[in-house]
């Protein structure tokens, strides 16, 4: 959303006719404590949007934008921009400093050129005030010699800085606000529903993540037909859905037991975690083979013991530790 459609959603809340509401997600399992301190404080409003689908035909939907401050989110921008103008200030008032080594602001045009060198550098844009002046100092050169005295001027640019406290509170109220757009209706998704959604949205980027890195490694351009493409996004799609399953089956008992899981880091036996990935669990299951060795005719079959960790990974899972050694049966 531009800046400009943003500062006029914004506008109601600033002249305070409209009061935004607070906001709280449930824990993990669930609950939502009322009485708990809100995460977020938003509101919501519906546009009419229409576009043309692939046959020509205009469509036509509703769709609710939910307009959301994350508190910590401007608590910790707020922080970071009332740092860059302290550090912008501090810089700004020692650059008429005397100092040995250190050249001197040579007339106005040059300490206006420095002050904005350091708004720049700090992006303190319309955050400070800064007041440039000129001192003019003159002295008498005595007669020396055959040289008549003369009288020398001298200027010394003079630079003076201070925090624009309007123009910060201003920026300070815009930080922390964001937009999200949704096709459900309120009554399938409310707005604290939502933000839970928005900010549960790393679990959505961890499985892109393997789709495109080693879990999967999904490489669709080196297919040349299209339907070869479409047959491995369906298969790495259910990989996809069994790598996930696996890691919440597993992180769903450790929590309802309480407990952690040990033995998953290499070189760290005793390295405990409540939330291991799946690839962290398959790794753990690396090494067990089931071999066939013919003898004298006959077939047999080894199967890997499974060591306690390994035991226990399969208990996580849900998975009978009985269908294991019917590999072999």
């Amino acid at each position: 959303m531009p800046e400009a459609e943003l500062d006029r959603v914004l506008a109601p809340v600033f002249r305070g006719v409209l009061e935004p509401s607070e906001i709280r997600v449930p824990h993990t399992n669930g609950a939502l404590d009322e009485t708990a301190d809100p995460v977020a404080i938003g509101f919501e409003y519906t546009v009419e949007l229409s576009a043309l689908d692939h046959a020509g035909q205009t469509q036509a939907w509703q769709e609710r934008r939910l307009v959301v401050r994350s508190l910590a989110f401007a608590a910790s921008q707020e922080k970071n921009v009332r740092q860059r103008v302290a550090h912008a200030v501090t810089e700004l008032n020692a650059l008429d400093e005397r100092k040995q080594g250190k050249a001197r602001i040579p007339d106005e045009a040059g300490a206006y050129q420095a002050a904005a060198a350091i708004i720049a550098k700090h992006r303190v844009e319309g955050l400070v005030h800064v007041t440039v002046t000129t001192d003019v100092y003159t002295h008498v050169k005595r007669r020396y010699g055959t040289r008549l005295a003369t009288t020398v001027r001298s200027e010394r640019g003079r630079v003076r800085a201070t925090c624009a406290e309007v123009p910060l509170a201003h920026a300070v109220r815009r930080l922390g606000w964001r937009v999200y757009a949704t096709n459900h209706a309120a009554e399938e998704m409310r707005l604290a529903q939502g933000v839970a959604a928005y900010r549960s949205e790393y679990l959505v980027e961890q499985g892109f993540g393997r789709l495109k890195g080693r879990s999967l490694s999904l490489t669709p351009l080196f297919l040349q037909y299209e339907e070869r493409i479409v047959g491995l996004l369906y298969l790495l799609s259910i990989a996809l859905r069994v790598l996930v399953l696996m890691q919440c089956v597993v992180r769903r008992n450790l929590q309802h037991a309480g407990t952690t899981l040990k033995g998953l880091y290499p070189g760290q036996p005793g390295r405990q975690t409540a939330q291991p990935t799946t690839e962290m669990l398959l790794s753990a299951l690396r090494g067990v083979t089931l071999s066939w060795i013919k003898i004298d005719g006959k077939l047999h079959e080894h199967l890997t013991p499974l060591n306690a960790v390994q035991k226990r990974i399969l208990a996580l899972m849900e998975v009978p530790l009985e269908s294991y050694g019917q590999l072999v049966t």
